[in-house]
């Protein structure tokens, strides 16, 4: 829909060329009927509102002029002559002349305002109409080639091209309308870095700006829309293609989601349809142990069984619980978990490994304690353990310990052993990605252990780093939030 002029070409001269032959018709019409002073004043009154709406106050101010020129040559006495006798006269001509060019003041405002406002509808109509097609009619993905056509049809472009880009990045062509354009580098730069339409011959740069971001620029051939019509367009249009971000980014995050209920649903059935054959495996470990009483070699390897079923076993209970966080299935609930008493659990859950091993707990006085969850806590520091268990030679000590931080609590693993693989460092750093983990080859070296220690940390609001020891070997620290310090109650 283009605008259209209500005036015309045609509508600007015809009034010129009208208004001698109207002033002309009232004088040989008057004349002719012999009509007195009062009443051609008045035909010629009307003439001259009629010219000054048609025409405009330029014309109506000429008319006025004119028509008091030939009401006081031919009407008023003596006739003939532009010489007024009465004084009563000069009152009636000089009201004529104030009357009717006030009047046609009036019209021609009148008439600009209503042609000012027939000019606003079609621009409302114009956007209205473009906002309805893109936003109304189709609200699937994948359709920014379609908003653009749509977007120099309604502005009454014959050909154009859209440009996504913001200010620092370079544009990429989405689509091209009509013939192909060739686009100025200059004007371009102007219209993006200045964010205001910028024309060129008959091309208009038009920026689409939303919520002062620049999403790219339309260029458009041959428009016959106005400024205030490109402007909105051109918002209108950024508006679309912010949406079509917003959609990829929803679909994006919908298969994100979608793939996070699958893992998690199949994390729990490989999780339970495991639990039934390790527990058979542990209950025949132990029959066996019962049965080898006199047999030492065979009974350390039953051990030795022993304790990598109870390993594997504990390696898929922290799957699942990751899982459940991950899945939002479960949630941590904090708590105050005192440090020692942790450790002492620790080495519970580790008795078998830990046998016969040198472990090192060692509590600052001034640490408080943890706010986590007990258990989820508990087994990230189970896993810690075992791996510096893995990691250190048997006859080296491993050192436990925790003390007060800047932000909550610290607790290290310090172990003796060769130190941390370069390659477990960058995994923990890198955003997960299990493909990532299987490529590396670094499960056996604790780097699948220490993701399930960095998930369970970092749900309960901490961090997991690793650090090389001095002397060898690595320390695996926990920064934890402190727990709030109880209020005194006053007596």
């Amino acid at each position: 829909m283009k605008l259209q002029d209500p005036i015309g070409r045609w509508g600007s001269l015809a009034p010129w060329v009208a208004m001698p032959l109207a002033l002309a018709l009232v004088t040989f019409v008057g004349h002719w009927a012999g009509a007195n002073a009062p009443t051609i004043g008045s035909i010629y009154l009307v003439a001259v509102l009629g010219l000054a709406a048609w025409g405009g106050w330029a014309v109506g101010a000429t008319a006025s002029l004119a028509a008091m020129l030939c009401f006081n040559y031919f009407f008023l006495p003596p006739t003939g002559t532009l010489t007024i006798a009465e004084p009563a006269n000069w009152v009636a001509l000089i009201s004529f002349l104030i009357a009717s060019t006030f009047a046609s003041r009036l019209v021609a405002t009148a008439r600009r305002e209503a042609a000012e406002a027939q000019r606003r509808r079609q621009e409302v109509e114009i956007l209205y109409e473009l906002s309805f097609a893109l936003f109304a009619v189709s609200q699937r993905p994948g359709v920014l080639g379609e908003a653009a056509a749509r977007t120099l049809r309604a502005i009454g472009a014959d050909s154009g091209l859209l440009l996504l880009g913001d200010t620092d990045s370079s544009m990429e062509t989405a689509s091209t309308v009509g013939e192909p354009v060739e686009t100025e580098e200059a004007a371009l730069r102007e219209a993006r870095e200045s964010r205001r339409l910028v024309e060129r011959g008959d091309l208009v740069y038009v920026p689409l700006e939303v919520g002062g971001t620049l999403h790219g620029v339309l260029v458009a051939r041959g428009t016959s829309a106005p400024r205030t019509v490109l402007e909105p367009a051109g918002r209108l249009l950024g508006l679309a293609v912010e949406r079509e971000r917003l959609l990829a980014e929803a679909a994006h995050l919908e298969a994100m989601r979608e793939s996070d209920t699958l893992k998690t649903s199949l994390l729990r059935a490989v999780s339970h349809d495991l639990r039934t054959p390790l527990t058979t495996m542990r209950l025949e470990i132990e029959s066996l142990e019962r049965q080898l009483e006199g047999h030492p070699q065979a009974r350390a390897s039953v051990r030795g069984l022993s304790l990598e079923q109870e390993r594997l076993s504990r390696r898929i209970d922290n799957l699942l619980s990751l899982a459940r966080l991950e899945g939002g299935v479960a949630r941590p609930h904090p708590e105050p978990v005192p440090p020692a008493s942790l450790f002492r659990a620790a080495r519970e859950s580790l008795a078998l490994i830990l046998a016969g091993r040198p472990v090192e707990a060692l509590v600052d006085p001034r640490c408080p304690d943890l706010w986590a969850d007990p258990s989820l806590t508990l087994e990230a520091l189970v896993n810690l353990l075992e791996n510096a268990a893995r990691a250190t030679p048997p006859d080296r000590p491993i050192e436990i310990a925790a003390g007060p931080a800047p932000q909550g609590v610290w607790i290290e693993v310090r172990d003796r052993g060769p130190g941390l693989p370069a390659g477990v460092r960058r995994l923990l750093e890198s955003p997960r990605d299990p493909r990532r983990t299987a490529e590396s080859g670094d499960s056996a070296s604790g780097g699948l252990g220490l993701r399930i220690v960095q998930g369970l940390v970092e749900a309960n609001g901490g961090a997991l780093a690793l650090l090389d020891r001095p002397g060898g070997g690595t320390i695996a620290r926990l920064t934890l939030p402190a727990a709030p310090e109880p209020e005194e109650i006053e007596i």
